[in-house]
């Protein structure tokens, strides 16, 4: 599945920070910054997108 996240605090520093947590999970197959408009991408075959929600948020970036 892919899902997109919009940083609602968006900054460049935090999404690295969102996107190096992502990286970590298993799970998940790509990640996607896209600066412009101020959101993640990530497909997973395996996670749902409360728990790739979850592990942005539990890495202190605000997301929805």
């Amino acid at each position: 599945m892919t899902y997109t996240f919009d940083l609602t605090d968006y900054s460049d520093e935090s999404a690295v920070v969102a996107e190096n947590a992502l990286r970590g999970l298993g799970g998940v197959d790509s990640v996607d910054v896209d600066r412009v408009s101020e959101t993640i991408t990530v497909n997973s075959t395996t996670l749902t997108y409360g728990e790739v929600l979850d592990a942005i948020r539990q890495a202190g970036v605000p997301a929805k």
